[in-house]
């Protein structure tokens, strides 16, 4: 029983451990444009949004000559979830470059970049994020499910001893 005990209370450590340290952070859920992509037709915005609400954020743009493009304010939607800023519709086909710097409710701050072409001529296309809901975090409902699922194994009403 004691083994039980001590494997149960170290399962119920680290499951709040990584629950927390999933929680703490903002990950990008997805982008539009996305990473690499190719798009064409009229690129006139960013959205990235998040697995978990953030409470600021800051999205820059530079153009394929390396110079910034002149960026709306950048806005929370989606309850925090979709960090996004506008600007004039891009003209200079090329390779853009989006940095992007956020802070969590936690009070982390993280900055990534990612880039992505603009080819007028493309059949790609911005992905609609505001539309979406970027659902629940799985990672975090994952551990959480598998820590139930093993302290239930333990503690099992009725489970019974080895019969000799």
């Amino acid at each position: 029983m004691r083994i039980r005990l001590f494997f149960t209370v170290v399962l119920v450590v680290l499951g709040l451990t990584l629950a927390d340290q999933v929680a703490a952070h903002s990950e990008v859920f997805e982008r539009a444009p996305a990473s690499g992509q190719v798009v064409g037709g009229t690129v006139d915005h960013v959205d990235i949004s998040f697995w978990v609400p953030v409470t600021s954020g800051e999205i820059e743009l530079t153009d394929p000559s390396g110079e910034p493009v002149s960026v709306g304010p950048t806005e929370l939607a989606a309850n925090g979830r979709v960090v996004t800023t506008d600007f004039a519709p891009l003209t200079e086909p090329g390779a853009y470059v989006v940095t992007h710097t956020e802070l969590a409710e936690d009070g982390d701050s993280q900055t990534a970049q990612f880039g992505f072409t603009f080819d007028p001529s493309s059949e790609g296309r911005i992905a609609a994020l505001l539309e979406r809901d970027t659902g629940p975090n799985w990672v975090l409902l994952g551990g959480l499910a598998g820590v139930i699922l093993i302290l239930a194994g333990l503690f099992w009403p009725g489970r019974s001893k080895k019969s000799n």
